[in-house]
C-alpha cells in the first residue's frame, strides 16, 4: 500500500527555501495525517524507499520520523516498521485527488461566522488618488517626531506595558493643548487616548448601544461611523443637512415621538458636505441633549485647518451637563499611519470604556504617544499647523478657481471655509460611478464617490495635492464629465 500512496504530490519539497528538507517532511507528513489521508496503524514506507522516491538523503528522512516520533505523530513496532499513531483522534480520511496538499490556511472557515460586515473597497496604489480629505504625508514632520521617539525609547519603562487608559504626560499636554485651541477645559483623567478616531467611535457606540436603540445622523453621514453603529445594533434614524448643518428641527420632533439614545455630528466641517454646524443650531442640539438625555457623539477631526475667520468652538467646549463625548485624531493632523487619537468625556464615561479598549489593544503606542507630548509641548505642533495650514489654503484655492473656469456649468459647491476637501454635487446627467470608473482607468481615483452616488456627490480632497498634482488629476475628471 506504501508504495501506492502518491507520496511526491503529497511531500512537495521546495530546496530554495530556508526550511529545513526534514522540516518540511514533517510539515507534509502532518497534514497528511491531520485530514485522515494517513490513518491510525498505517504503516509507513522504509526511509530508503521514501527517500529514494523523494530525492533526499536517507539521512534526511531518518531525521524526519525521529521527530514525528517524538512528537507522537508516529511509533515505531520493532521488527515491524513505522506506524502512524494509534493515540490520534479519529479522522475522516479525505481522498488525496480531491484535496491536494496545502502549504497555506484553508479558504473557508468551517464554523460560523457572525457579525460580518461588508467589505471596504480599496484602491489600485499606482493611482494619483484624489482622496475623500486626508493630509498631504510629504509635510509630515517625521524627522522631528522619530527624533522624540529614538530618545523615548532608550529609556527601558518606555518600552514597559503602560497605562491603558494613555501616556499620562500626552493626556497632560493633550488637556492644556485642548484647553488652550478649543476652549475644552477637561483634565487629563477625562481623557482617553486611542489608535486614532474611528478606535474612539467604535469604543463609545459600543459602550452606548443596545440592539435596537435609536441614533440619530445626517442624511449624508461618515459612513464608517454608519458601519459602526450597524455592528452594535443600532438603529440609524437620517435628519436632513443643510448649509447650517444638521436640522435641530427634524431631531426635536424625532426626540418627541420616540426615544433617542444618541446622536453622531461632524459638527466643524461636516461630513461629507463640509458645512458647519450654525451657533443657534448648537446651542438648540445641547439643549434637546439635555432635555431628552441622548449623547453627543462629537467627531471633530479637522478642527484645525480653518481658512476664514476663526473656527466655532466645539459642542464639547459649551456642554456643562456632560452630554458630549468629543473625539480628535492627529491622524488627519499629521499623516494617517500616526495612529493616535483621543476621546473626551465625563469621567465616569472614561472609566466605563477604558476596559473595552484593554480588551480590543493592551494598550497604545507608548513611545510615540510620549514623543508626541514632547513634540507638543516644544510648540511643534503649532508651528506644523501653522505651515500645513498656508500650503492647504493654497491648493483649496487653486481648486475652486479650476471648478469655476472649467466646470461652473455643470458642478455645483461652496468653497469650503476649512477642512481638506470639496464638496461637489454633479449634474442630474452625469452618473458619478461612470466617472469614477473612467478616471480611474485613466490612472486617477475619485476616493468614496460610491458613497454619496445617490446625491450625485463628490468629495474632492485637495489637501494631499500639489496644484500641479490637482490640475493632472482634475483634467481627467474634467474629460470623463464632458464625455459622460
Amino acid at each position: 500500500m506504501g508504495q501506492l500512496y502518491p507520496w511526491k504530490t503529497s511531500i512537495p519539497l521546495d530546496r530554495q527555501s530556508s526550511r529545513p528538507l526534514y522540516l518540511q517532511i514533517v510539515d507534509a507528513l502532518i497534514r497528511e495525517i491531520v485530514s485522515g489521508r494517513l490513518a491510525s496503524e498505517y504503516k509507513m514506507p522504509g526511509t530508503r524507499y521514501l527517500a529514494s522516491l523523494l530525492e533526499v538523503n536517507r539521512k534526511t528522512l531518518a531525521i524526519a520520523y525521529d521527530e514525528l516520533t517524538a512528537q507522537g505523530w508516529l511509533k515505531t513496532v520493532p521488527a515491524k516498521g513505522t506506524f502512524v499513531s494509534d493515540a490520534l483522534p479519529k479522522l475522516h480520511p479525505v481522498a488525496p485527488e480531491n484535496t491536494p496538499p496545502s502549504a497555506h490556511l484553508p479558504e473557508t472557515a468551517c464554523f460560523a461566522i457572525r457579525g460580518s460586515i461588508s467589505p471596504f473597497r480599496t484602491m489600485p496604489k499606482s493611482l494619483l488618488r484624489i482622496t475623500d480629505g486626508s493630509p498631504d504625508v510629504r509635510l509630515a514632520p517625521t524627522e522631528e517626531l522619530y527624533r522624540w521617539c529614538r530618545q523615548v525609547a532608550k529609556s527601558a519603562n518606555s518600552l514597559r506595558y503602560q497605562d491603558e487608559q494613555g501616556d499620562p504626560y500626552l493626556r497632560e499636554i493633550l488637556a492644556q493643548y485642548l484647553r488652550q485651541t478649543r476652549g475644552l477645559v477637561c483634565q487629563p483623567e477625562q481623557l482617553l487616548i486611542t489608535r486614532g478616531s474611528q478606535m474612539g467611535i467604535f469604543l463609545a457606540f459600543k459602550a452606548l448601544l443596545k440592539p435596537g436603540d435609536t441614533v440619530i445622523v445626517g442624511e449624508v453621514s461618515y459612513p464608517e461611523a454608519n458601519r459602526v453603529i450597524e455592528l452594535c445594533q443600532g438603529e440609524r434614524i437620517e435628519v436632513p443637512v443643510d448649509e447650517q448643518g444638521l436640522s435641530t428641527d427634524a431631531i426635536e420632533t424625532i426626540c418627541q415621538g420616540q426615544s433617542v439614545r444618541a446622536l453622531y455630528i461632524t459638527s466643524h466641517h461636516h461630513y461629507p458636505t463640509t458645512v458647519t454646524l450654525s451657533i443657534d443650531r448648537r446651542v438648540k442640539l445641547l439643549a434637546l441633549a439635555q432635555q431628552y438625555g441622548f449623547a453627543i457623539v462629537e467627531d471633530d477631526y479637522d478642527y484645525d485647518f480653518h481658512y476664514a475667520s476663526s473656527p466655532l468652538l466645539p459642542l464639547a467646549s459649551l456642554d456643562t451637563q456632560g452630554c458630549v463625548i468629543y473625539l480628535g485624531s492627529f491622524t488627519k493632523c499629521i499623516a494617517p499611519a500616526i495612529r493616535v487619537g483621543y476621546l473626551a468625556a465625563p469621567t465616569n464615561f472614561i472609566q466605563t470604556i477604558t476596559p473595552y479598549r484593554r480588551l480590543i489593544d493592551r494598550q497604545g503606542d507608548p513611545v510615540m504617544e510620549r514623543a508626541l507630548a514632547n513634540w507638543i509641548e516644544a510648540g511643534d505642533l503649532q508651528r506644523y499647523i501653522k505651515k500645513s495650514l498656508r500650503i492647504y489654503r493654497e491648493r483649496r484655492n487653486f481648486l475652486s478657481q479650476y471648478l469655476q473656469e472649467r466646470l461652473g456649468q455643470i458642478l455645483a459647491f461652496q468653497e469650503p471655509e476649512g477642512g481638506m476637501a470639496t464638496w461637489v454635487r454633479c449634474n442630474p446627467k452625469v452618473d458619478t460611478l461612470k466617472l469614477a470608473h473612467y478616471t480611474a482607468n485613466r490612472g486617477v481615483s475619485l476616493e468614496g464617490v460610491e458613497h454619496w452616488q445617490h446625491y450625485r456627490g463628490i468629495r474632492l480632497g485637495f489637501a494631499s495635492l500639489t496644484p500641479e498634482e490637482l490640475e493632472q488629476g482634475m483634467d481627467i475628471v474634467t474629460k470623463g464629465i464632458n464625455q459622460l
